[in-house]
């Protein structure tokens, strides 16, 4: 069995106990889809290969109105067989349950009459509470028979009367095992075996969200096969025919989904549908506001979505436990629904709006999601002016963060000294690592990285001294892009790999999309594009989810069209770009939207136009920038645009120098190089003639990437010089610092940058 070894090896050695005529008993227990059933079946067919009698049953909801159900179907045995009427018995009366009792002691005396057996019981967390009974005590009481016994029950939080029976088997010795989901090789094989060749990258990322499921991989796979939806070239398994992200998912894998769900009530089902609408990972307290309910009026539903393993509890939010399962749920609820829940969300906070802030930021932060800036942003804009309720105390941070979002720079400063005035008089101390992001942020978009690095820093070490994770993570974000703009690659990626992502898995969207993006780009500067697309699966299916995620970062649309170009994946270029125009159409009022669609659109088709309106409209100077040199870039194809070209490729070497985006300019500076056109960029500054304080920027950056184990050429490339010239800084380095070898500089580099990192 693929990746279930050590469970396989232990249901062999169960069945050799039989032989021994040994009394024996596993108990197999795991998530709904985990394989339980696929290792009961294996079981049974080594079981009959071994010349052994099998009974296999199983429990089911409806069953459990007939006492002895499984066990009966097992024996093959009919609860309705005659029986002596000498009085009147109840269906669920003690003299019928004694007699059932017997016709399943008499069956397997017959059974095992005839040799060894084994009993195979499914889902008994469904089973009669006769059935548990019997179950507690057959096994001992036929521990000297060659009778073994194999059962399987779902996990569940609370246990219920299987799990305290598993638990009292097992103190007298049962087996017991819990399976676990597939690793990423177990994966990988039965992707493999599913699809007839190994799955590309953008197969490979999709099968990943089943989070080693075996039901949900098998279901997504073959359902993708079967609509034409998968293509096999060289040998590798790639995806064909999709055409957006929302329809990435096969109608065999909703019905999967939906055959769950309806084991569920009514109303849980409804609750799932309303907070997957609300995103992956929501807090009950956030759910009940939203819904107008009360988290006690929410428990029951809660508990049994809880109790069926679609949703899982962290410290502090309800979690859906597979992102397919969530997806799935959030593709069934339509359009039109979506905006009823909207609607019922805005008159259960209808009465509240003269007093309570919290609620009005609550609606803020939905339409901010949804894609609707100018609603969202309205709304934060009164939470201020009111007194905030409940948990929100801090209304005028979360305006100042999406002021910071639409880089309205000039309002988002006024909005963050407003709430830094009133950090003391709120008594949050999650305002000390706040403050300090929003500053980062705002220094990030003006230009101003070496301040950026220091409120990052200062956020960072206050962040994780209150073990805030979202604030780890928006801190990393800063810190990452800024070291990515300076050039610092090598700093860049240790601040992605202590957590960058990880740590944002509790995020809004908005926040959790811009430290997913900020890693894909340092993992596009390590790798290429190839290594920023092994990242950005999610981020491009939750777009249609997350609207309002495109703004949380200047000109992200247009990158992740650059990535998706770069690597032939049009349909995900395509779906960008229909993102970012929906957003535009939304926000009819705010132009950064519109630019972002125009800077979108001239990347994927390429119209100079539109990068020429891209130019134009970009507040921001580094976005302005990108738009400049994709333009450049174009206008540099073929002959006849040399001038055009070469003018576009220098503002935007102006506008990355304007906000020390070293990297970029780098860039840049090679692309003119190419059109013959070679700009000075060295500045004279005083330095010592030896130790580590005399190397230049460059010879310092060339330092950090050989260091890491990088080879001159790979440097070179990093760099975006040549590497004659990385050699050369690399004399340098080592006649200054006195050494010979690069063993000799990755220790020294190693001392160095202890001594400057922070904390």
């Amino acid at each position: 069995m693929r990746g279930r070894k050590d469970e396989w090896a232990a249901a062999l050695a169960l069945l050799e106990g039989v032989a021994s005529t040994t009394g024996n008993v596993m108990l197999v227990e795991g998530e709904p889809g985990i394989g339980k059933s696929l290792l009961l079946a294996e079981a049974a067919s080594a079981a009959s290969a071994r010349g052994m009698s099998v009974a296999g049953g199983r429990a089911d909801e409806l069953g459990r109105l007939t006492p002895l159900g499984p066990l009966l179907s097992a024996l093959e045995e009919s609860p309705t067989t005659p029986m002596p009427l000498t009085r009147s018995f109840f269906p669920d009366g003690p003299e019928l349950l004694l007699w059932l009792a017997e016709q399943v002691r008499t069956s397997l005396e017959r059974r095992l009459a005839s040799g060894p057996l084994l009993v195979i019981l499914d889902d008994l967390q469904w089973a009669d509470p006769a059935t548990i009974m019997a179950l507690r005590t057959m096994p001992s009481r036929l521990a000297s028979r060659p009778v073994t016994w194999l059962l399987a029950r779902r996990d569940a939080p609370a246990g219920g009367d299987a799990g305290r029976l598993f638990d009292l088997l097992e103190e007298e010795g049962a087996a017991r095992t819990v399976l676990r989901p597939l690793d990423e090789g177990a994966v990988a094989e039965v992707s493999a075996d599913i699809l007839g060749a190994p799955p590309g990258r953008e197969l490979a990322a999709l099968a990943a969200q089943a989070a080693g499921n075996p039901l949900l991989l098998s279901e997504l796979l073959t359902g993708l096969r079967e609509e034409g939806a998968v293509l096999v070239e060289d040998g590798v398994a790639r995806s064909a025919g999709i055409t957006s992200a929302q329809a990435a998912l096969p109608a065999r894998l909703h019905d999967a989904v939906r055959r769950r769900l309806n084991e569920l009530g009514t109303r849980t089902r409804y609750l799932l549908e309303a907070i997957a609408v609300l995103g992956r990972s929501v807090t009950p307290a956030y759910a009940a506001r939203m819904l107008g309910e009360t988290p006690a009026a929410l428990l029951p539903p809660l508990e049994e979505a809880l109790a069926a393993g679609v949703l899982v509890a962290t410290s502090d939010e309800l979690t859906f436990r597979h992102e397919l399962v969530w997806r799935s749920v959030v593709d069934r609820v339509p359009s039109p629904v979506r905006r009823a829940l909207r609607e019922q969300v805005e008159r259960s906070t209808a009465p509240l709006r003269g007093g309570d802030g919290g609620r009005l930021l609550d609606l803020a932060l939905l339409a901010w999601n949804e894609g609707d800036l100018s609603r969202g942003l309205g709304l934060a804009r009164e939470a201020v002016e009111r007194p905030a309720g409940g948990p929100h105390r801090q209304p005028r941070a979360v305006l100042a963060t999406m002021l910071v979002d639409l880089w309205l720079l000039d309002e988002a400063a006024a909005a963050t000294e407003i709430a830094a005035e009133e950090a003391d008089t709120e008594g949050e101390p999650s305002w000390a690592a706040e403050i300090p992001v929003l500053r980062a942020r705002l220094d990030l978009a003006a230009g101003r990285i070496g301040s950026a690095i220091k409120h990052a820093e200062v956020a960072l070490t206050t962040a994780e001294a209150l073990e805030a994770p979202m604030l780890v993570s928006s801190s990393l974000s800063v810190l990452g892009t800024a070291s990515l703009r300076s050039g610092d690659l090598p700093g860049a990626v240790r601040y992605m790999e202590r957590g960058l992502v990880r740590t944002a898995s509790g995020m809004p969207p908005p926040a959790r999309l811009r430290s997913e993006l900020v890693a894909a780009r340092i993992r596009e500067a390590r790798d290429g594009a190839a290594g920023g697309m092994s990242s950005l699966g999610e981020v491009y299916d939750a777009l249609p989810l997350h609207l309002g995620a495109l703004t949380g970062e200047p000109a992200a649309a247009a990158w992740l069209v650059r990535v998706a170009m770069a690597v032939n994946d049009r349909r995900r270029a395509d779906a960008v770009v229909d993102a970012a125009e929906d957003v535009a159409s939304r926000n009819p009022g705010l132009s950064n939207p519109s630019v972002s669609a125009d800077h979108a659109r001239g990347l994927r088709e390429g119209d100079a136009e539109a990068l020429g309106r891209a130019v134009a409209g970009y507040a921001d100077p580094w976005a302005r920038g990108s738009a400049a040199e994709d333009l450049g870039v174009l206008l540099g194809v073929g002959d006849g645009h040399r001038e055009l070209a070469v003018g576009s490729l220098k503002t935007a070497l102006t506008c990355y120098g304007a906000v020390e985006a070293v990297r970029d300019a780098a860039r840049v500076r090679g692309r003119l190089r190419r059109l013959g056109e070679r700009c000075r960029h060295w500045v004279r500054t005083a330095h010592p003639t030896s130790g580590w304080a005399s190397l230049t920027g460059t010879e310092q950056a060339v330092c950090d990437l050989v260091s890491q184990g990088l080879t001159n050429r790979h440097a070179a490339e990093q760099m975006f010089i040549s590497e004659h010239t990385v050699a050369f800084h690399l004399r340098q380095v080592y006649r200054k610092l006195g050494i010979h070898s690069r063993v000799e500089l990755a220790r020294l580099a190693a001392q160095e940058s202890g001594h400057r990192r922070p904390g």
